[in-house]
């Protein structure tokens, strides 16, 4: 890297869910080691996520989604993204970015249009399988359209694609090496439930109810780690306590990416997030794809793991207590197949993302500097 590339403003554009904000919080870890200076522009729902982003400035903007309700909730979403342009548009103004990297939802939208309309370079990356509505809107305006997965679906001819994989923060890259614990014969059997960083009531019944199933002699056990929603948490408590089972209930975990490295068994949605941090560190999983995620997209997350043997895959309209306790009893019963799948899923999503995503960042000024 060169003097002229250091020291450089770069906004980095995310929101609504940490599925959005924990790849380009992983970028800006990247790129304040090169010396480079972040700009964070989130929303109100992103800003929750964004506790610990490692920004030297940011500003919120006003976005909603247009692609679900009838006529008046999509014209408020027009007003809300139009906010949010102009917000944009005059926050760079002021702050002069020298580049900008938009990664999905519709956060990154108003702020990737507002870097267009005034010249700024910029790139996206889309964590999933298939091309966001919002990148999709984006992507041929854009220098790159990076991505995590190798196959991107619902992407549009004539632009510069690149597999980068997706992007993880330090917590997780420093677990990478974090070695799968082998469940002895009397030992504990540590299981981590969540379902995405927003929770999921599905996640609340289904798996407590599942365990209780379990037989007496695996169920004392357990050590369960379970996300649940703040008015869930006393169920599921009571219900793992009814059934002799040990746990930790919480509406968020801010140590996640530790706690996956200390399961023996991971339960989750397939956002892509989670399945890039599965793959990094190394676990088996039973994966629950959203069902109303756009264009079905984690399912296609999914894939990375389910076609690799380290993860099985429970359609969310199957997805009850049966069906998780017909797949978790044979995996408690098998420790050996825990560990193939955790060695199964080392690696399934490309490594080093973050600084191939810098990478590209840095190239982008470089050639704005030259023109």
């Amino acid at each position: 890297m060169t003097m002229a590339l250091s020291d450089q403003l770069i906004a980095l554009a995310a929101g609504g869910t940490g599925g959005h904000l924990f790849p380009a919080e992983a970028l800006a870890q990247e790129l304040k080691r090169r010396g480079q200076r972040v700009l964070l522009v989130t929303d109100a729902r992103g800003a929750r996520y964004a506790e610990k982003f490692p920004a030297d400035e940011r500003f919120q903007i006003s976005a909603a989604t247009p692609s679900i309700g009838g006529p008046v909730a999509k014209g408020m979403a027009a007003v809300s993204l139009a906010q949010g342009l102009f917000t944009a548009l005059g926050q760079f103004k002021k702050r002069r970015p020298a580049a900008a990297v938009g990664f999905g939802g519709y956060p990154s939208l108003p702020a990737m249009k507002a870097a267009s309309l005034m010249g700024i370079p910029y790139g996206v990356h889309e964590q999933n399988g298939v091309l966001g509505r919002a990148n999709r809107l984006l992507v041929k305006g854009a220098a790159f359209a990076a991505h995590g997965f190798p196959v991107l679906e619902k992407a549009p001819a004539n632009i510069n694609r690149i597999e980068v994989g997706n992007p993880v923060r330090d917590a997780v890259a420093a677990l990478s090496d974090a070695p799968f614990t082998p469940v002895t014969e009397h030992g504990a059997i540590k299981i981590l439930i969540f379902g995405g960083s927003q929770g999921a009531s599905i996640f609340s019944a289904a798996p407590v109810r599942a365990i209780a199933e379990l037989p007496l002699d695996i169920r004392k056990r357990l050590e369960v780690v379970h996300q649940a929603r703040d008015g869930e948490v006393a169920d599921v408590c009571s219900g793992y306590e009814a059934a002799g089972v040990k746990c930790e209930v919480a509406p968020f975990f801010a140590d996640l990416p530790e706690r996956m490295a200390k399961a023996h068994l991971v339960i989750s949605r397939a956002g892509a997030s989670t399945i890039t941090e599965i793959a990094a560190i190394g676990r088996p999983s039973i994966l629950v794809p959203l069902a109303i995620a756009m264009d079905d997209h984690q399912t296609g997350n999914a894939r990375a793991l389910s076609e690799a043997g380290a993860a099985i895959v429970l359609p969310e309209k199957t997805f009850t207590e049966g069906t998780l306790s017909e797949a978790l009893a044979p995996l408690l019963a098998d420790p050996r197949r825990l560990e193939e799948m955790a060695a199964a899923a080392k690696g399934r999503v490309k490594a080093g993302a973050a600084a191939a995503l810098a990478d590209l960042v840095e190239e982008i000024i470089s050639a704005r500097a030259a023109a």
